[in-house]
């Protein structure tokens, strides 16, 4: 009983709280129940709703993407409209540009061509005002010195002398009046310029020589007229006369190519007497204005002298075809020295014409030679490979000529001859100029000519010319000639003389030696000329076409590197020759290209030959240490001179004039001391005492460190600058 007591309260809080915690539970799962039912009953409402507006937004979506494509056709539309439409105006634009233009140049022709006919009218017109007054005042002054001089009476002596001071004041005035103003238009300048033309070292006018020249038969084509036995400077004259009036390109033109087409004509005549004066003329009226040549005429004219050209290669070597000997073996010895100086005058002309078509773009310059107006077997007739070839062939006018004519047609893609189908590789022509350097060039007989561009070289075979075509007479006593006359006994003795000499067979007397001295002086002068200018040419080859390939062949490495110690030793043997600078000019020129080359393949030891190594340290060691104490000591001594006053050549006589000249200074020159003098002359190499220039020693330093090791090249310093003079750290090992 008492434990019933003791639970009945407990017993009842647990029952109320049973019944609370089951009734929260009914309430819980009735709810559910009620709200599932609901909900989907409204889910299906919604999705009727969702679909339908599902399907909405599709339609609409669809619609939008149709509406879009309409949109973007028609846009598309629009634009290539407008594309055609801007093409078209672009089109018309430049249509109307270029009818502008065609207007424009048509216009300044036009007006080029009334200021012509306005200058030439006004000169006419002043001409004739001048020739008109002095008529009027010689009349005056006729008038009245007729009228002092007629009986008049009760004449005093003092109306005498008012008269006689008013006839002089007229004469003096008649006098004025005579001097006419010259007319200065393009073509009297022309004319002036065809009169006075000289060929280089000729004692006479070329129209001089011509009018000595007639012809036997009468020629006449386009308006020239040469008659029998008239004089052809008349000829030239008279045509000079009649095409005046014309623009001075189209004189130029017409003068050019009448004369040129005379050359034919005495040509195909075998009247070659006149051909290389009539040829210098062609080269003085391209000499006058070059602005004035066009690209037709250079066309036309090379055609022409091309074939002349081709026609007299054979003089340069006779026994290279059998049917030349044959046909020129009773040829007089004046037509052969006419032949070979006519030759000379239009390779001249062919070179003038190729520098004027350099003015012109590179295009003109390629079609030159893709379109067979100068002949690339001319340039490899005359420039052989082969050496023996070369020897037979070589004359150093002709060389001359070729290589100005290969300077003119250099471009950026290499020489201009490149695009022809019968190219020659460019490797066989750097052969050819490099043999120039090894090769020495003869003086060849009948060809010492100064020719029609350069005064360089011999002109001693000018004197024939002149023997040939006499100045008064003849012993015939004939004032023109029209077949070459023979030459003077003594040109052709004192000739004879230098031929013996040169051959070396000679048993002349030390008068003539003299002679042949000097001949050879002068023509190693223009051969070392024509070695320099091949120097620039192969530079000037590798920095346009910015490329060293075509000489990186051993062979052509060799021919450079025994061309710079060929130089140098002449230099040793002879260091006060006059020559020096230019050999100079020419190691440094070649060490600059064999930089060139090391810079591009990186090494120049894989391209040579083991010989030439040794040859490389030899020749490049005798520049890169050259300037030793000895060029200090010969500073010191220069100076010593200078400041006492002693003015004439020290070391080299050519180099310290040459130094002068550079720096614009002379020994009268109060403002140049003694010290400054011996600087500036210091500064010029002379190949001994002062050795090579800066830059030129610099860039040997590079070659040789690119071919020797430290080690090597300190041996190397250390044996080419020993003195006996100096301390020794051997000395000291062997105490």
């Amino acid at each position: 009983m008492a434990s019933d007591s003791e639970f009945d309260d407990d017993d009842d809080e647990i029952l109320l709280a049973l019944e609370q915690v089951r009734s929260r539970q009914d309430t819980r799962d009735g709810t559910p129940s009620t709200s599932l039912s609901g909900t989907a009953n409204g889910n299906k409402t919604d999705d009727l709703q969702t679909k339908s507006r599902v399907l909405d937004v599709e339609n609409t979506i669809y619609r939008t993407q149709g509406e879009i494509s309409i949109l973007r056709a028609q846009l598309d539309l629009l634009q290539r409209q407008k594309h055609d439409e801007i093409k078209q105006l672009v089109d018309a634009q430049e249509a109307s540009k270029l009818r502008d233009e065609e207007k424009m140049q048509a216009l300044k022709f036009t007006i080029q061509r009334l200021e012509d006919e306005k200058r030439f009218l006004n000169n006419e017109v002043r001409n004739l005002a001048s020739f008109k007054r002095r008529r009027v005042d010689s009349g005056r002054s006729e008038d009245l010195s007729t009228t002092t001089e007629s009986p008049v009476s009760k004449v005093s002596r003092s109306s005498g002398t008012q008269s006689h001071s008013e006839t002089s004041e007229n004469s003096s005035r008649s006098v004025l009046a005579q001097r006419v103003i010259k007319i200065q238009n393009d073509s009297s300048l022309f004319t002036d310029h065809i009169w006075s033309h000289c060929i280089n070292g000729s004692r006479r006018s070329t129209l001089k020589y011509l009018s000595k020249i007639c012809l036997d038969d009468d020629i006449h084509f386009d308006g020239f007229k040469v008659n029998a036995k008239m004089p052809v400077s008349t000829a030239i004259t008279e045509y000079l006369m009649l095409k005046k009036s014309l623009r001075l390109d189209d004189l130029i033109s017409d003068f050019c190519i009448t004369l040129c087409t005379f050359v034919q004509v005495l040509v195909s005549r075998k009247s070659v007497l006149a051909v290389p004066f009539v040829i210098s003329l062609i080269h003085g009226a391209l000499s006058f204005r070059s602005s004035a040549v066009s690209r037709d005429l250079i066309k036309k004219l090379l055609t022409s002298l091309c074939t002349i050209v081709s026609d007299s290669v054979f003089l340069l070597d006779s026994t290279q075809d059998e049917n030349d000997i044959v046909n020129y073996h009773d040829v007089p010895r004046q037509v052969m020295v006419l032949e070979k100086f006519a030759l000379i005058c239009a390779l001249d002309t062919v070179e003038k014409l190729m520098v004027i078509a350099s003015q012109f773009d590179q295009s003109f310059i390629k079609s030159l030679w893709d379109e067979d107006y100068l002949s690339l077997n001319l340039l490899r007739s005359c420039l052989p490979e082969n050496t023996e070839r070369f020897r037979n062939v070589s004359q150093i006018n002709i060389m001359f000529n070729f290589i100005e004519i290969l300077a003119s047609s250099l471009t950026e893609s290499g020489f201009a001859y490149n695009n022809v189908k019968s190219k020659a590789s460019n490797e066989s022509i750097i052969n050819s100029l490099l043999k120039i350097f090894l090769i020495e060039l003869p003086i060849k007989e009948d060809f010492m000519f100064y020719g029609l561009n350069r005064v360089v070289g011999n002109n001693f075979d000018f004197d024939k010319i002149e023997s040939i075509i006499p100045a008064t007479e003849t012993i015939l006593k004939h004032s023109m000639i029209s077949i070459p006359g023979p030459m003077a006994d003594d040109v052709l003795e004192e000739k004879g003389f230098m031929r013996q000499d040169i051959t070396g067979g000679s048993e002349n007397p030390s008068s003539e030696s003299h002679l042949c001295f000097e001949l050879s002086k002068l023509h190693e002068i223009h051969l070392l000329h024509l070695r320099l200018k091949v120097t620039s040419l192969l530079e000037s080859y590798v920095i346009t076409h910015l490329s060293t390939k075509v000489l990186e062949s051993k062979e052509c490495l060799k021919s450079i590197i025994r061309t710079i110690g060929l130089e140098q030793n002449f230099i040793m043997k002879l260091p006060r020759s006059d020559t020096v600078p230019m050999r100079i000019q020419i190691i440094a020129s070649l060490v600059r290209l064999v930089s060139y080359i090391c810079s591009e393949s990186r090494g120049i030891t894989g391209l040579i030959y083991p010989e030439t190594l040794y040859e490389i340290y030899i020749v490049f060691s005798r520049i890169a240490f050259g300037s030793n104490s000895l060029s200090v000591e010969a500073h010191n001594f220069l100076r010593r001179i200078r400041n006492n006053g002693f003015y004439q050549p020290v070391f080299n006589a050519s180099c310290e004039i040459k130094a002068r000249e550079i720096n614009h200074v002379t020994y009268s020159d109060p403002k140049v001391l003694g010290n400054s003098l011996a600087d500036i002359e210091s500064d010029f190499p002379n190949g001994l005492e002062f050795s090579y220039e800066n830059e030129t020693v610099e860039i040997a330093r590079e070659i040789l460190d690119q071919c020797l090791t430290r080690e090597e090249a300190d041996n190397l310093y250390f044996n080419m600058n020993h003195d006996e003079g100096k301390f020794d750290e051997m000395d000291l090992v062997v105490d």
